[in-house]
């Protein structure tokens, strides 16, 4: 859209050095789509859609507003056949009325930015300055509770108008809210005394290793107080959930998922995500995938073949043995994986007997 926006943007520039305050979204559209370099790179730059989301990035902003008595362009989603630029005519805030609320707001941006003076706007400032009056005698809610209070929107930080958060550096402690992580499937062993979690990057082998567990067993001679079920990609924002079960930055995480591409940009991810966290490989467990001998063609699947990523996996194999590293990348290369549901109960039982 970045592309799209700087050209409404220089559009919008021309009608000012005109000195008209309205236009037609065709004109736009077709101004746009010249200087971007014809309809082919215009596509690319994502066509109608980005145009059409730039436009209302730039109503949500408070710069440019729909005639409204105008129709519609017939086009799906749609937008106002007319529009105007809202700053020729927008009334500014007073000074002193910047100044009256700068006792509990940082109000400097909105001293500098002009076109941040609308309606809308004044409005949240306003509810924002009334919460904070009183909120060290709040309790916490969930961000979505008090954008409801706040804005009248469960669904506030979802839209653009969540700007005005970040224009007055507000906190989320500050409002008092918390943005709660998504609950992942987890077993337990103890509340309270969380220090050694598995997570796993599929449901079935979640289940055979929870159901090892439970039978008394240790995983590669470990014995987690806490298993948790991935879902794949889920687990990269669902992580945060670990915050209302056990004291996160005390726990040592180990993460195991297949041996493919994917599986590895998981990890990567949740290492930089949760950089505060003491998150690593659980590397006996893909010792045991390695020394199966076994490995299966990728095919068809979409997979992130990110050379960093296989860069700092085999660095992390690389402390464990050279030997390990060294198949990591000869299967990468080769288009081959192993899933780690190999590891299954029967396994794991078999490696008790043999110990």
């Amino acid at each position: 859209m970045d592309k799209i926006l700087k050209q409404l943007n220089l559009f919008l520039n021309h009608i000012r050095e005109n000195k008209r305050s309205r236009f037609s979204i065709e004109n736009a559209e077709k101004f746009v789509i010249e200087k971007i370099g014809g309809h082919s790179s215009y596509s690319q730059a994502g066509g109608y859609h980005c145009f059409y989301s730039a436009v209302k990035s730039l109503e949500q902003d408070g710069v440019i507003s729909p005639v409204k008595s105008s129709g519609f362009n017939g086009i799906n989603p749609a937008l106002h056949t007319r529009w105007k630029l809202v700053d020729e005519c927008r009334q500014l805030w007073d000074v002193s009325f910047i100044m009256q609320l700068s006792d509990r707001l940082d109000m400097s941006g909105y001293l500098k930015n002009p076109k941040w003076h609308t309606p809308k706007e004044k409005q949240y400032i306003l509810s924002i300055y009334e919460f904070l009056k009183s909120a060290d005698k709040r309790e916490y809610a969930s961000c979505e509770e008090r954008c409801l209070e706040l804005f009248g929107n469960e669904k506030f930080l979802q839209t653009g108008d969540k700007k005005v958060i970040s224009r007055l550096n507000l906190t989320y402690d500050q409002l008092k809210m918390i943005k709660y992580g998504q609950m992942f499937t987890y077993w337990i062993r103890k509340r309270g005394n969380t220090r050694k979690v598995i997570i796993l990057e599929n449901h079935s082998t979640f289940f055979s290793i929870k159901r090892w567990v439970e039978s008394g067993g240790s995983v590669f001679g470990m014995e987690p107080d806490l298993i948790i079920f991935g879902d794949g990609k889920h687990i990269i924002k669902s992580l945060s959930f670990l915050n209302e079960i056990a004291p996160a930055k005390k726990c040592v995480i180990e993460y195991f998922g297949d041996i493919d591409p994917e599986g590895f940009v998981i990890y990567n991810s949740l290492k930089k995500k949760y950089s505060d966290l003491n998150i690593s490989m659980f590397l006996p467990a893909y010792r045991f995938l390695l020394e199966t001998g076994k490995s299966f063609d990728m095919g068809k699947s979409q997979q992130n073949m990110n050379p960093k990523v296989l860069e700092e996996v085999t660095s992390e194999f690389m402390r464990f043995s050279p030997e390990y590293a060294n198949k990591i990348r000869d299967l990468w290369y080769s288009g081959k994986r192993i899933p780690q549901e190999f590891l299954t109960y029967e396994a794991l039982k078999h490696l008790s007997d043999n110990e």
